[in-house]
């Protein structure tokens, strides 16, 4: 057991260092040796988890992917309050994570990822409630909601309350899915 904790808290103060050092230039100018000082551990720690900068951030990311897959289990109306409170939630708990690579990154990639990760659950959802939706129309709603939801989301945490945003969010969504209903 101590040698768990003892890796959890190496693969933690990674990621913090990693974290920290993304405020202050992009991942292809980050060495591992900047990794190490920052996280006050040696190369060879470092090396046993990671293979090099780029596989510690895609383990952030993961993380925060595996986060966000936990609020798919909303994806089962057209009412968004529970979907969206989950997203606020899950930035709550990766503040750091979100202000580095959504908030403040011009690399919408994470973005990205989680966008396709909803995309299979929320196409099967729909086909099922959207009777008169084609599956191109599927795919056109899918686009503009994911894209506008997180985008709204991402631009909105920090700028609107929570309240605005969910209100704003599900008459977005009425209206879209409403065409097809």
């Amino acid at each position: 057991m101590k040698n768990d904790a003892r890796v959890r808290y190496t693969i933690k103060v990674c990621k913090e260092a990693l974290l920290k050092l993304l405020e202050e230039k992009p991942i292809n100018k980050i060495t591992v040796k900047e990794v190490c000082d920052e996280a006050g551990i040696n190369r060879a720690t470092f090396y046993s988890h990671f293979s090099d900068c780029f596989d510690l951030l895609e383990s952030i990311e993961n993380d925060l992917l595996s986060d966000f897959e936990e609020s798919f289990k909303y994806i089962n109306s057209f009412d968004v309050t529970d979907l969206i409170s989950a997203i606020y939630d899950m930035i709550d708990r990766n503040e750091t994570v979100f202000r580095t690579l959504v908030f403040k990154s011009t690399n919408p990639a994470i973005i990205r990822r989680m966008i396709d990760a909803a995309h299979d659950r929320s196409i099967a959802y729909w086909r099922t409630k959207l009777k008169k939706a084609t599956e191109s129309d599927l795919e056109m709603l899918y686009t503009h909601l994911s894209h506008g939801l997180m985008h709204v989301v991402a631009e909105g945490y920090c700028r609107y309350p929570k309240s605005d945003v969910i209100r704003f969010v599900n008459s977005m969504v009425q209206c879209s899915a409403g065409a097809f209903e």
